[in-house]
């Protein structure tokens, strides 16, 4: 069993931060058309407990519902994505790239390659 460990990150500018207390799980590499269109490329994300999740600045935070069940939230000064939620799902999801330091996580598991862009390779 790995160890919790506490993780913190911001964005872009650094008007949002947050932390979280636990272990790392999977990584998810989202091709969707919404995400590659959100992010530029494929959406990184890691899953966190919601409970365990502490937005320590609020004031720029902004939602766009990009569907019925899927909520994005963005820093509104940077841009930065934050989250990405989806109604139903135990975790809320934090862009990967956020996160301070040196990050690994146990696996990257790509999703919706199907819609991935013909401009990269997924190795």
């Amino acid at each position: 069993m790995r160890n919790k460990q506490k993780h913190r990150g911001s964005c872009l500018c650094g008007a949002v931060r947050f932390s979280f207390t636990g272990t790392l799980d999977d990584a998810y590499f989202c091709h969707c058309v919404q995400c590659r269109k959100n992010y530029g490329m494929h959406g990184a994300f890691v899953g966190v407990a919601r409970d365990a999740l502490v937005i320590g600045k609020t004031k720029t935070l902004r939602t766009y519902k990009s569907s019925r069940s899927t909520a994005r939230t963005f820093c509104e000064t940077c841009g930065s994505p934050i989250l990405w939620d989806r109604k139903g799902y135990e975790n809320i999801y934090v862009c990967l790239g956020l996160l301070d330091g040196s990050v690994t996580v146990p696996k990257v598991t790509n999703i919706h390659t199907k819609d991935k862009g013909a401009y990269y390779d997924l190795g």
